[in-house]
């Protein structure tokens, strides 16, 4: 099954499930997975998915395609990609948990990146849901990572400075070039 937008799609908020809903119009509801304390006052209001909302969709997309991952995580990987943009409150950078890299060129929203945790060799992919001059809004395009502190589970959202960030490369091309990346 393809998901695909069209003018019938509709975001609302649920207050049982306490979470930003976008009504797919073909008896299909998505349900986000950031609670209300993340979202921002807009996130309550009713409203129809935008041309601009089915750009930002094509655009995560596009990108999500590049994973390893199946038709119903590229799915849910890009919806919550949207609500992020869309809806998320600012958040600080948490770059500590990550090695500083030189970015080669400044990130965009959509772009699928690559950060080394510190002081090892484990590195993980995260889909960039708003781009900033020196840190971005990143969702996480794995199962799981686990930090010093706590787990971000797949579409979990963390700010990274921009400088930590390398460019992504799937798992097979990195096996194929024998880089240690």
């Amino acid at each position: 099954m393809n998901i695909k937008p069209d003018d019938h799609w509709r975001w609302f908020f649920d207050r049982d499930h306490d979470r930003v809903m976008l009504d797919l119009a073909n008896g299909m509801i998505f349900r986000s997975c950031f609670p209300a304390k993340m979202l921002t006052v807009s996130a309550y209001n009713e409203m129809p998915f935008s041309i601009e909302d089915a750009a930002e969709f094509y655009l995560f997309d596009e990108q999500a395609k590049r994973l390893n991952i199946s038709y119903e995580e590229r799915a849910e990987l890009v919806l919550n990609s949207l609500v992020a943009y869309r809806f998320l409150k600012p958040q600080m950078p948490k770059s500590w948990y990550f090695s500083s890299f030189h970015f080669m060129s400044t990130p965009v929203r959509g772009q699928l990146i690559q950060v080394c945790l510190e002081n090892s060799h484990i590195y993980s992919t995260f889909i960039i849901a708003e781009a900033g001059e020196s840190a971005s809004l990143c969702l996480l395009a794995e199962p799981s990572l686990e930090l010093p502190d706590r787990t971000l589970r797949f579409c979990d959202p963390i700010k990274i400075m921009n400088d930590r960030m390398m460019h992504y490369q799937s798992r097979t091309k990195r096996l194929l070039y024998g880089n240690v990346i």
